[in-house]
Formats: C-alpha cells, sequence, structure tokens
C-alpha cells in the first residue's frame, strides 16, 4: 500500500506541476543529474523540445535494445540508462539518462523508477498531442526557413545548438532513406556522419530530420583549403562514398540530391535545387543514387530560371495537348511519354501501350496538328521531353497544381472553353 501510496503522490505531482517538477525531485532524491529524452533524442528533462546533451546523443546511438523491466549501464561512462514504454504505443516512450552512476546505486534508483513509472506513463498517454503540436510548430518552422524564408537559418540552426560562420557559404544534402524505413534516431544518425568525416577530414553540420528526408548542411567536401580545386568527379566518389555508408548501416537503397552552395541568407535556393536533384530520378522509380543539382545539365539552367518562367513554358509547350486529352480521353500524353521513352518506336511504343501501331501513328499526327510541330525535329522532340521532366518534377514537389478550367453549364465540352493547368 505504502508503494502505491508513493506512486500516485508522483502522479499527482506530475498532474499538478509538471514533468520538470517531477525530474527536479528525482534528482534531489537521488542525488544523481538526469536527463530524460525520447527515442530521437529530443529533450524532456530539464528542457523541452532541444537536442539532448551531446553524450547522451552519443549513448543512444550505441546502445542496445533493452525492455522495459531490464536497465543498461555503460561502464565506462558510469551512465545508467532506464526506459517507460506505453504497451500500446510502443514508439511512445521515454529514455531515463542518470550520469555518474555507481554499480552498487543502481537498486536504488531501480526502486525510484519503479515509484515514478506510473506517472512517467501518464505523462506518456498525455504527450501525444503535445508531440503532434510540436510537430506542426516544427514543420512551419523549418518551411519558414527553407521554402519561404521568411526566418533566418542562423535562428534554426541555434535551437539545434549548432555553430554556423556567417562569412562562408553553404550547400543542402537531402538523404531519404524511403518511405518503409523507420526514423533514424538523430543521434545514430550523426554518429555516422561522425564517421564518416573521421575517414574522409570532411567538416559537417548537425543533420536535421524534416517530412521523412534527412537534411545535412555542408561547408563544403574538404575542410582544407587546398582541396578545393578537386574535380566534380572526386566530389562524386565522396558522395557516392557517403551514400554506400548509410546504405550499408541501415540496409536500404538511400537516395542523395546536392544543392549549390550559397551564402546563408541564400540556403533556402540549395534546398531547392537539392529536392529537384532528389526528385528528378524519383519520380522515375530510381533509387539508390547521388545527383549533384550542378550535374543536371541543360535542365540545371531549366530550374534556375523564375518559377513563373518554368511553368509558363510547361504550359505553353503542353498545354493544348493536354486539354484535348482531358476534353477527349484520346490518350495523348501517355502516348508521347512513350514515344520519348523509346526514341519513337513505334512498334515498340504500341506493344507497351497495348494498341495497334496504326494507333499510335494517328496519336502522332494528332499531336503534331495540335501543337502546331513537325515531331520529326530533334529539337522539337527535346523541347517536348524538357516540358514533360520538368513538369513531373514540380508537381512532385507540389509547385505545380494539375487541374483544369471548364464552364458551369457543362462537365466535357470539348472545344468550349476547358484548358489545362497542366
Amino acid at each position: 500500500m505504502e508503494e502505491k501510496n508513493e506512486a500516485l503522490d508522483w502522479l499527482d505531482l506530475l498532474g499538478s506541476k509538471g514533468l520538470k517538477a517531477v525530474g527536479h525531485k528525482m534528482q534531489r532524491e537521488s542525488g544523481k543529474k538526469l536527463v530524460i529524452t525520447g527515442r530521437q533524442g529530443i529533450a524532456h528533462y530539464p528542457e523541452t523540445g532541444v537536442m539532448a546533451p551531446k553524450a547522451v546523443q552519443d549513448m543512444l546511438a550505441i546502445m542496445p535494445d533493452f525492455a522495459d523491466q531490464q536497465y543498461y549501464y555503460a561502464k565506462n561512462q558510469r551512465m545508467l540508462i532506464f526506459q517507460v514504454t506505453l504497451e500500446d504505443m510502443p514508439d511512445s516512450k521515454l529514455f531515463l539518462f542518470w550520469q555518474q552512476v555507481a554499480t552498487e546505486e543502481i537498486g536504488r534508483l531501480s526502486n525510484l523508477l519503479e515509484n515514478v513509472r506510473l506517472a512517467l506513463l501518464w505523462y506518456l498517454r498525455g504527450h501525444k498531442a503535445f508531440a503532434q503540436r510540436l510537430h506542426e510548430q516544427r514543420t512551419a518552422f523549418f518551411e519558414g526557413v527553407f521554402i519561404k524564408h521568411n526566418i533566418s537559418v542562423e535562428t534554426l540552426l541555434k535551437e539545434q545548438g549548432i555553430d554556423i560562420h556567417s562569412d562562408r557559404e553553404y550547400a543542402v544534402m537531402l538523404m531519404d532513406m524511403g518511405r518503409d524505413m523507420a526514423l533514424i534516431p538523430p543521434a545514430d544518425f550523426r554518429a555516422k556522419l561522425l564517421q564518416f568525416r573521421q575517414c574522409h577530414q570532411t567538416e559537417l553540420i548537425y543533420p536535421l530530420e524534416w517530412d521523412g528526408l534527412y537534411l545535412v548542411i555542408i561547408p563544403g567536401i574538404y575542410s582544407q583549403q587546398e582541396f578545393n580545386f578537386l574535380s566534380a568527379g572526386k566530389r562524386q566518389e565522396i558522395f557516392a562514398q557517403w551514400r554506400q555508408l548509410f546504405s550499408e548501416a541501415y540496409g536500404v537503397e538511400v537516395s542523395i540530391g546536392v544543392g549549390m552552395s550559397y551564402p546563408l541568407t541564400e540556403l533556402h535556393r540549395s534546398y531547392r535545387e537539392a529536392r529537384i536533384a532528389l526528385t528528378f530520378h524519383q519520380i522515375k522509380g530510381e533509387k539508390g543514387f547521388v545527383q549533384e543539382f550542378a550535374d543536371l545539365g541543360v535542365f540545371r539552367e531549366l530550374f534556375g530560371c523564375e518559377q513563373e518562367r518554368i511553368i509558363r513554358f510547361c504550359r505553353m509547350t503542353l498545354d493544348k495537348l493536354l486539354a484535348y486529352d482531358h476534353d477527349c480521353d484520346a490518350g495523348l500524353q501517355i502516348t508521347l511519354r512513350t514515344l520519348l521513352d523509346t526514341n519513337f518506336n513505334y512498334k515498340l511504343t504500341a506493344e507497351k501501350l497495348f494498341v495497334h501501331v496504326n494507333t499510335v501513328r494517328y496519336r502522332c499526327d494528332k499531336i503534331a496538328q495540335l501543337l502546331n510541330i513537325d515531331l520529326n525535329y530533334p529539337d522539337t522532340r527535346f523541347n517536348l521531353y524538357a516540358a514533360i521532366r520538368v513538369g513531373d518534377v514540380l508537381k512532385e514537389m507540389n509547385l505545380l497544381q494539375p487541374g483544369y478550367v471548364g464552364n458551369l453549364h457543362s462537365h466535357k465540352n470539348s472545344e468550349h472553353g476547358t484548358k489545362t493547368l497542366f
């Protein structure tokens, strides 16, 4: 009964004064410094919503799996770790890191945890809604930095505990582990980056996880000034080794997109370029690649234009064809895509589309008629290919919305004002 009363006292303290009061009391009763984090290394105590101290992050990266009724003791660091998990939501858990603990003190701290466990479980249960709000705030903050660029990069990095040099240029690298890959704890991800840094003498900025991707801000491939003249081939080799390291470490096909270098005030441009480089291959189902925006050839120049000009190019090139397809369900767009992919091999295109070769020829003539072009010219074919590829990338990035404008009085009306919006 006494134990139950103690557990209720801890629960009452949490309900009335919050986790900070619980943490303070645990430290006071134990005489030991305590840090409480989630599985991603985000602190709950003594601070909330910031990255845990480096020693804790490093421990998260190497810590083995263990159950709630077990503990992990790091002998060299004299650090004792407990965990508390919700049974019905195993992803919801807390890690308690006790520092400067002697082995003979483990039993006493275990007893303390058992009295506090009910309160911590209750905190976890209520923390789900808080975590959602925190996620929404974090998303808005990242969008402010990298998309709307109305928040300074220095503010973001300072919040993450990262030192930055305002007089240098930086680039953004995006790493996609695949949508089926469980989120990697930032501490573990950082440890892998540090491993690479030691092998290749690179300077790295602490990685940030956002929207299912891992974002790494890099000041350059090499920290040594004399290495700046290295060829593009050598840079690609370094990124390929980077991709291989993470692919082997996590058993997935990692894809990497890299933007060009800019001053901090323009870092959002590098983020956009890294997204384009990543999306450029992913929309075709490719994975396990490294693509630098600088190596996209003529597409680098196209995507380097103002967004309005790019969209105007796509629409001027393809809108009449897409409008006709919408009105008549003619299959012209898929036919054109397949023709471009097969280098205008009519027989192979017909086989891929399961239609007669004469149907392909008819559609090809219709495309030429609608767009008022000669499909025999290589320049014409390239313009069509570029418009399709660029449009696909912009649509995937939600920068170009598909849709159409039509008459109020008719759901489908050919030649009566319907126009696609790509």
